[in-house]
């Protein structure tokens, strides 16, 4: 038999060994089934070169008398005559044979004669021989008869017992490493491991069987979801079918019961579903623990020993009893307060219950999508549209349900396939009808990315919900949100205001709540800074250049297990590090946030715009100008901040080349601004403007001050500063707007503005201010930028050497650089790159985002291929 290399079992590995040296003597190795009782005297006999007699006993009621013996002896044994005389006759063989070891496999197997010949042997244990039994106590009524074994041996020969356990999680990890070929597993895969075998390593074995992955890399959604679909091992199954053979038909039932319910559940519930009670049910469930099938995770609640177990056992349940137990199990489940909709709609569904399932399966998404857990909810949701046989107005409920769920747990485009689908199933005007278009318009503008399409579906729902006027507000107040559409404020403020008088001073209920969230977006589009909550409040106030009051909510807003929430949060952290010039491990924490950004296209446009200038900075030109150029491909209909900002970084590093259109799109934006009056976050569009020096420009600067100091948005405050700078040529100026932006904490468009101050200074034989703006750039990580100040000095007359570091690589890898990306590629953490290189987190951070920059990869699953080994 081959065996996977034995981790985890340094110190039995040890005892044992120490144990077979020390002939004569008798070792009793113990276990469940699938610990590894074999494997371990495996590893022992590859070392120990005597001569090995091996038998095993096996679970048959027709094994005849000595049959373990027989095997491991090879040779004739005397079956006829007294019992001593045949007893006496093995000892003599195994005297006969030299230093050896008798090792006789599941002796909870063992027949009455056998186990009564081994006690025979221990107790006249012959010089060089040294006895081994391996046995699972809880298969077996002779455990007692079993360890008197060690209780027979005669003086001067040593008893040891090793006693096996279930690997603990560094030992899981270790095997399934070495089973998978790479050096380590990540730590989400080690606990879903842990829980479908219960860290048996015959159970691991078997469940990685033909599991292969990529060179170097781990996927882990990816393999949890292949073993999560995988049968359960035959192996397994056989191994379990036979343990459940010899236990009492009510244990079998009490056992079947608990594959059933899928989930710990209480001795009352376990019977219900087994139909027994009294002393019958607590019999049942003490065999089923006594026998290592059920073990109790928590107090008073009993579930199979892991997944794999349960999978295997009810996979041996016949189809009808099935279905029977799914019944019990729901109606069991319904009498348990408060009743869990989720497992009573799965119970039923898989029952035969149809129409349960579905009153069942809506509450449970109800339940979901209450408490948070929206993937859940959308996932009963979409399981139900899929009964086409549902009467229209059922299925448009659903679909408008599926709406809010999905946005609020990340787009699938699936869930907008399904609500188009139901929606063209009726061309009938009705409330039904217009609550599924605002679901649908809202997922398709505020998540999908197609703003266009979401405004139509919302215009449309307004039209049909007449007779429920708070959607109705829901719809018009997403609207009236300046940042999305093409509409003028006039017109947007109108919609904002029909939406607040169709819900009064109500503020119970979700509409209403949608209505006023709204209602403080649109405030903080023209800078007015509203008290609200949440995300959406923190990304707007980022914009204005409230830094410190976006950081504290999203620092309340932090603790959220909802992963669009977080990567929300990662994505306005970006734009905030960007401007503060926290750049320090910034490419690699926007390129983890695009990632978990799947099927979010306004996410990724977001996180692009601070990666494209992030990489404009460092001197990356071409680089940040393909991301900010598909920045612009994303948000033709907004969201215009974004848009607008994307269109100023292109234009101020424009080339003489693409000026035309730069300016171009630098035009087509500011009739946007105007637009929508959006002056409070379009800052940097007016700088870069202003730079013709003409009349337009002057014109421009005047009404974008006027504006300005009608707003509470200070980075564009101290844009006016800036851009009045560049109009007066001040060199004082450029100072004051300098300080401005230190003082709210844009620490990079601050250097931005000395910049401004350094190169006037310099027009006037002053380089010092420059070179202090190039020092702080490099410092900063804008090495571009600190290029383009240096080639000015230069072009001055001033002679500046290039700043002296460690040799650059242009785009090759630096060694160091290869050395993280190597280790990286082979599924290492980065904090487990640290400790093997000595380095900080941070430092490991930084060499890996340049090496992902350098090889134009955005995940560094992406390395291996391109990483030689």
């Amino acid at each position: 038999m081959t065996f996977a290399k034995l981790v985890g079992r340094d110190q039995e590995l040890r005892v044992l060994r120490t144990a077979v040296r020390a002939a004569p003597g008798v070792v009793l190795v113990v276990g469940e089934a699938g610990v590894g009782k074999s494997r371990l005297v495996s590893e022992v006999q590859e070392s120990h070169s005597v001569r090995w007699l091996t038998g095993q006993c096996r679970p048959v009621e027709d094994q005849l008398p000595l049959s373990p013996v027989i095997e491991a002896l090879s040779e004739p044994v005397l079956r006829s005559g007294s019992r001593h005389a045949v007893f006496t006759s093995v000892l003599d063989q195994l005297a006969g044979t030299g230093p050896a070891v008798l090792l006789i496999e599941d002796l909870h197997w063992a027949d009455p004669a056998t186990l009564q010949l081994l006690r025979f042997v221990a107790g006249r244990l012959p010089r060089d021989l040294v006895l081994i039994g391996t046995y699972r106590e809880e298969d077996t009524q002779l455990a007692g008869e079993i360890t008197a074994l060690a209780g027979c041996v005669p003086a001067g020969a040593r008893a040891t017992e090793v006693r096996l356990r279930p690997l603990k999680r560094t030992g899981v990890q270790d095997l399934a490493a070495g089973l998978l070929g790479v050096k380590s597993l990540p730590p989400s895969l080690t606990a879903a491991l842990i829980e479908r075998t219960g860290g048996l390593p015959f159970v691991i074995e078997e469940l990685l069987r033909g599991v292969s992955i990529g060179k170097g890399t781990i996927d882990t959604s990816a393999i949890v979801r292949a073993l999560a679909d995988k049968p359960a091992p035959v192996a397994v199954r056989a191994s379990l079918t036979i343990r459940l053979q010899q236990i009492p038909d009510h244990c079998r039932e009490m056992i079947r019961a608990a594959a059933v319910l899928d989930a710990p559940a209480s001795e009352a519930l376990l019977g219900a579903v087994a139909d027994m009670s009294g002393s019958q049910r607590l019999t049942a469930l003490d065999t089923g623990i006594a026998r290592g099938l059920l073990g109790e995770p928590k107090p008073g609640l009993y579930d199979l020993r892991h997944t794999l177990a349960r999978r295997a056992i009810y996979e041996t349940i016949p189809p009808d009893e099935v279905r029977r137990l799914h019944r019990r199990s729901a109606t069991a489940l319904a009498a348990v307060e408060p009743p869990d909709h989720a497992q009573i709609a799965e119970h039923s569904r898989l029952g035969g219950s149809l129409r349960d399932w579905m009153i069942h399966a809506e509450l449970a998404a109800d339940q979901c999508y209450t408490r948070g857990d929206h993937a859940a909810a959308a996932a009963q949701l979409t399981e139900m549209l899929r009964i086409e046989a549902l009467p229209w107005s059922d299925r448009a409920r659903l679909a408008a349900k599926l709406g809010p769920a999905t946005a609020a747990g990340g787009v699938g485009m699936d869930a907008v396939a399904t609500m188009k689908a139901v929606l063209a199933e009726s061309t009938v005007a009705s409330p039904v009808r217009g609550r599924l278009r605002l679901a649908l318009g809202l997922l398709l503008q505020e998540r999908a990315g197609e703003i266009s399409a979401g405004r139509r579906e919302l215009l449309a729902a307004v039209g049909e919900l007449g007779e429920d006027p708070e959607s109705a507000a829901w719809a018009l107040s997403a609207l009236a949100v300046p940042t999305a559409g093409t509409e003028p404020i006039a017109e947007q403020r109108d919609w904002l205001e029909r939406a607040l008088l169709l819900v009064g001073d109500d503020t119970e209920g979700e509409a209403q709540a949608a209505v006023r969230r709204n209602q403080a977006r649109f405030r903080l589009a023209l800078g007015e800074v509203d008290e609200a909550e949440g995300v959406e409040i923190a990304s707007g106030l980022a914009w204005l250049g409230h830094d410190r009051r976006s950081t504290a909510l999203l620092d309340r807003a932090a603790e959220t297990e909802n992963p669009l929430t977080r990567t929300e949060i990662a994505a306005t952290r970006a734009r905030l590090d960007f401007a503060a010039g926290n750049w320090e491990g910034l490419a690699d924490r926007v390129a983890r946030a695009w990632r978990e950004a799947a099927d979010l296209p306004l996410l990724r446009a977001e996180l692009d715009l601070v990666n494209g200038r992030l990489r404009l900075a460092q001197g990356d030109v071409a680089g940040g100008k393909e991301l900010l150029e598909s920045v612009l491909v994303a948000t033709v209909d907004g969201p215009w901040p974004i848009r607008v900002a994307a269109t100023a970084a292109l234009a101020r590093y424009a080339d003489p080349t693409g000026t035309a259109s730069a300016l171009a799109s630098v035009e087509e934006c500011l009739a946007m601004v105007m637009r929508k009056d959006g002056w409070a976050w379009a800052g940097e569009l007016i700088a870069v403007a202003v730079g013709r020096r003409d009349d337009a420009a002057d014109r421009l600067a005047s009404e974008f001050a006027a504006a300005v100091a009608k707003r509470d948005a200070p980075a564009a405050a101290a844009a006016a500063s800036l851009v009045r700078a560049l109009t007066e040529d001040s060199v004082e100026l450029f100072g004051d707007a300098a300080e401005q932006f230190r003082v709210i904490g844009r620490r990079y468009v601050e250097y931005v503005a000395r910049e401004g101050r350094g190169l006037r200074l310099l027009a006037d034989g002053l380089p010092d201010e420059l070179l202090s703006v190039a020092n702080t750039y490099e410092a900063m990580g804008a090495r571009g930028d600190a290029r383009r100040c240096r080639e000015a000095l230069r072009g001055a007359g001033i002679a500046v050497s290039p700043k002296r570091g460690r040799r650059g690589y242009g785009n090759a890898l630096s060694p160091r650089e290869l050395e993280v990306a190597r280790l990286a590629a082979e599924g290492l953490t980065n904090s487990r790159i640290a400790a093997t290189l000595t380095l900080s987190v941070s430092t490991v951070e930084d060499h890996l985002s340049h090496a992902m920059r350098k090889l134009k990869v955005r995940s560094r699953h992406d390395l291996a291929p391109l990483i030689k080994p």
